[in-house]
Parts: structure tokens; C-alpha cells; sequence
């Protein structure tokens, strides 16, 4: 048993390793591809330039390609993580990281920013109020009910995530400008496009922080997810560590989406990938879980704006790649799913 956790642990560390380096040279990849190509030579000299002579492929680095980039990797970081613990947390394994309403609810704030003409940090800050006051109203209504069944906080996520998308439904039907009308539906699709710097300082304090604490309780969250009696026994405060670890994946969800748009499949396909890798021991899904969505999401925004002429929306792309890569994992485990 000893040599068998020492094995996997060597095994994470060797993963863990090989998926940071990949995510590094994917990086660099991120910054000279795109409709106006960088080759390797050009993109170092352009890096270290002082006289000028690469300005434009430096403005092209510094101001488009690295902001968007940083936050492909912070989001893509935020949902699988979010999705991960979700599903370990409910013990479903169907669960992704808008389960409480958080995507639906930031969906509307959006959309009423964009309505009311906002823009930039004001659609931002409507998309990320929202979604949190979605999921507090979940929360509440949960509280309601004498069960303490998970069960019945997923439910409440369900019916106020229906709820919200009900309204956001009403204000695109209400909202008589064509172009109102197709900002709202490419947010909803998500994009980096728009990101900047300003975005990164905003979402790389809130996610370096979270990953950090989350790090820290990884094994925790082993012991929440087998449910409160059990983690009573084993002496951890159960409600607290729930409360602590559905605020930390909802403020990375809703963070994420208030910037990049809704963005599916992610958080329900890579925390699948990783367990299919590393088994379901959460001291060891979590770190693996963290750099392999920064992957996952780097790939698709790679996919987004060279694939085509024009920018396909990322949750186009993590619903194409992320579709056959579920059905592939459903295959794998399909014996387990028949007993």
C-alpha cells in the first residue's frame, strides 16, 4: 500500500513536471501565432528590441497577444479547478463550475451592462455581481429546507440558474438594437478579444490566491467530500470547510466569466481527463487539474484566432474538442458505468 502511494506520487510529480513544460513552449506558441504571424527569430529580437526596428511585432507581443493570453491560462486554471472540486464536493461527476447559477447570473449582469451602453470594467463588474448574488440567492433558498442533502443545493442551483436564464432570455428578446443584440450573444459565447492588462491585475490576484488556499486544504477536501459524518469523526469542521470551498469555486467561476464570457465544457471534461491520469486523490487532481485546464484553454484560444479568418468563440472550440473527449472517457470507464 506504502509503495503503491509512493508510486503515484513520483507518478503526479512526473506529469506535473511534463504538463508545466508543455504549458510553458504553448505560452511562447500563444504569443508569435495568430493572423499576423511572428516566426521564432523575429519574436526574440522583437522581445529584446531598444531601437525600435520590431516595434510592431513588440506592440503586437505586449499589448494583444500577452494579456490574452495570461488570462486564457488563469481562466482556463479557474474552471477545471472549479469544476473539480464541485464534482468531488456533490459527488457528482456530471457537475460544472456554473452548478449554482453563477454563469446564468453573470449572463444577465452582462447583458443588462450591455444594454445600459456599458463597456470594459463596468460589464466586467455587472457580469461579477451578479453572478455572486445568484449564488448567495441559492444558498438561501437551500437554507430553507430542513435536509442538509448536497442534493438540495444542487436543485436550488438548478432552478435559480433556470430562473436567471429565463431573464436573460427576456432581455435579448426586449433589446431592439441589432448590434445590442450580437455583443450580448458573443459575450455569451465567450472570447479573450477584448482583454487587457488591467484584466490580468484584476484576475491574477483573485486566482493565485484561491489556488493557493485551495493547495493548502487539497486533502481536506478528500475527507468533506466523503460527507459530514465522516469528516466529523475525523475531527474537520465540515460547514465550515463546505462554506470555504463553494465561496473559493464560485469566486473563481464568476471572476473568470465577468471577463472572458461563458465558457462550457471545461470544467466538466478536464477534471475527467485527470482523474482517467491520477486517479481521484484530490492532493493529487488539484495541482495536475490546475495546469492541465491552463493547457486545455490555451489550446482553444490558439484554435480560435487562427483557425479561421475571423475569431470563433471559445465555447464553440471547448465544445467541439471538449464533446469527443468526454465521449472517449464515458467509453473508458463504460464498464464501471453498467455495474
Amino acid at each position: 500500500m506504502v509503495k503503491h502511494c509512493m508510486n503515484n506520487t513520483k507518478k503526479t510529480r512526473i506529469i506535473l513536471i511534463v504538463s508545466i513544460i508543455v504549458l510553458a513552449i504553448l505560452f511562447l506558441v500563444a504569443l508569435m501565432v495568430g493572423r499576423y504571424r511572428i516566426n521564432a527569430d523575429t519574436f526574440f529580437k522583437a522581445i529584446f528590441d531598444t531601437s525600435g526596428q520590431y516595434l510592431t511585432e513588440n506592440n503586437v507581443i505586449r499589448i494583444l497577444r500577452l494579456p490574452r493570453t495570461i488570462i486564457a491560462i488563469l481562466v482556463g486554471m479557474s474552471l477545471s479547478v472549479s469544476g473539480l472540486i464541485y464534482q468531488e464536493l456533490f459527488q457528482n461527476k456530471l457537475v460544472s463550475p456554473d452548478l449554482l447559477g453563477v454563469s446564468n447570473g453573470a449572463g444577465v449582469g452582462a447583458a443588462l451592462a450591455i444594454i445600459l451602453g456599458f463597456s470594459g470594467v463596468l460589464l466586467s463588474a455587472f457580469a461579477f455581481v451578479f453572478g455572486i448574488t445568484t449564488v448567495v440567492l441559492t444558498v438561501c433558498i437551500s437554507k430553507n429546507f430542513k435536509s442538509k442533502s448536497s442534493m438540495i443545493l444542487l436543485l436550488s442551483g438548478i432552478v435559480v440558474g433556470g430562473f436567471m436564464s429565463s431573464i436573460l432570455s427576456m432581455l435579448r428578446y426586449f433589446a431592439q438594437d441589432e448590434a445590442i443584440i450580437s455583443n450580448i450573444t458573443f459575450w455569451l459565447m465567450g472570447s479573450f478579444a477584448y482583454t487587457n492588462m488591467s484584466d490580468v491585475f484584476v484576475l491574477l490576484p483573485i486566482v493565485g490566491i484561491m489556488m493557493a488556499i485551495l493547495l493548502i486544504i487539497k486533502w481536506r477536501i478528500n475527507i468533506i467530500a466523503l460527507g459530514q459524518e465522516e469528516a466529523k469523526t475525523l475531527g474537520l469542521n465540515y460547514n465550515l470547510y463546505r462554506v470555504i470551498i463553494i465561496a473559493m469555486a464560485t469566486l473563481l467561476t464568476a471572476s473568470s466569466v465577468a471577463i472572458a464570457g461563458t465558457i462550457s465544457w471545461i470544467g466538466l471534461v478536464v477534471p475527467h481527463i485527470v482523474r482517467l491520469v491520477v486517479g481521484r486523490d484530490t492532493k493529487n487532481t488539484i495541482p495536475i487539474t490546475i495546469v492541465f485546464g491552463g493547457i486545455f484553454m490555451l489550446i482553444c484560444d490558439i484554435l480560435s484566432r487562427t483557425f479561421t479568418s475571423s475569431e470563433i468563440p471559445i465555447s464553440a472550440l471547448t465544445g467541439l474538442i471538449g464533446t469527443p473527449v468526454f465521449i472517449f472517457i464515458l467509453l473508458r470507464k463504460r464498464r464501471t458505468l453498467e455495474t
